[in-house]
Order: structure tokens, then sequence, then C-alpha cells
């Protein structure tokens, strides 16, 4: 299994400074992050009485209209989500859900994950294992062969 930092800039409201929160993605195959082309991090608010059973419900309508995530990045190239390139400047205090949705360039979601945390000062990484979805044995087998054989070929000069 191949994991990928994501480090999120992160300054809770009832801080003065920013926490670095750490989020590790982690593809169950090498095989399956070269199939991604773009990623898509959204943090959702939870009940903090009921939080953990949110992951299930929202990764379940990761294809319909799942609420307002409180922060959301942008269809970002994956590579970035490998080296760290994906954050965030403020995140409010509470328990969230981390949803990463990876996505092929056609934007089927292939890969879909969700981890329940809390950011504070000190907080080990939230690990987001990724799974593919439904769709993703059609999606991957209706695309050309890869034409690199791992992730750093992937990034440093793209594949396909």
């Amino acid at each position: 299994m191949k994991r990928y930092l994501i480090v999120l800039g992160v300054l809770l409201s009832v801080g003065c400074a920013p926490v670095p929160v750490e989020v590790d993605v982690i593809f169950p195959r090498e095989e399956n992050f070269l199939f991604t082309d773009f990623g898509q991090l959204l943090i959702y608010d939870v009940d903090p009485e009921t939080g953990r059973s949110d992951c299930p419900v929202l990764l379940e309508q990761v294809r319909s209209d799942i609420g307002s995530p409180i922060l959301s990045t942008d269809r970002t190239p994956i590579c970035e989500f490998r080296a760290g390139g994906v954050n965030f400047g403020d995140v409010p205090p509470g328990p969230h859900a981390y949803v990463v949705i990876a996505t092929d360039d056609a934007d089927n979601a292939l890969l879909t994950g969700c981890s329940i945390a809390e950011a504070y000062e000190g907080a080990p990484p939230v690990e987001i294992r990724l799974f593919p979805t439904a769709d993703y044995t059609d999606a991957t087998s209706r695309r050309p062969p890869l034409t690199c054989g791992s992730a750093n070929d992937k990034c440093s000069g793209g594949c396909r």
C-alpha cells in the first residue's frame, strides 16, 4: 500500500497559531493511484454524539449532493496530494469527516475514503484509506493501458 501525505495548514478558531494537521491518503495499490488524475478533499461537520456513523453515509452518497462541506478543495491534480500541496488555512474546532474523492480525467469517481478526526495541536495524522467505487473496474477497463509504472513516473513526467 502506498501512503500519500497531505499536510493541511490548520488554524483553529480557538487558537492563534497555525496547527499543522497531517492527512495520510492511502491507496489500496499503486496502480489505483496511477489511474487517478484528480482528487478532492472535503471536510464536513459531524454530530459529536453520532459522528462515527457519518462516513458510511457520506461515502454512499458521494455521487449525489451530499450537502455542503464546510471546506473543500477544487478538483486538484492527484500528484499535488502526494506532494503535500493541498491545504486549508482555517478549520473550525470540533469533530469533522475528512472525505477524499479520487477521479479520472472524465470525472468518474474511482476511489473514495473518509475518516472522522478532530484537529488539535499534537494530533496524530488523519488516515484516510481509499477504496474502489462500484464504477472503478468499468471506468479503468475502458482506458488505454498505463504508460508509466510508478507514482514517481506519473508525478514527474505524466503518463497515459
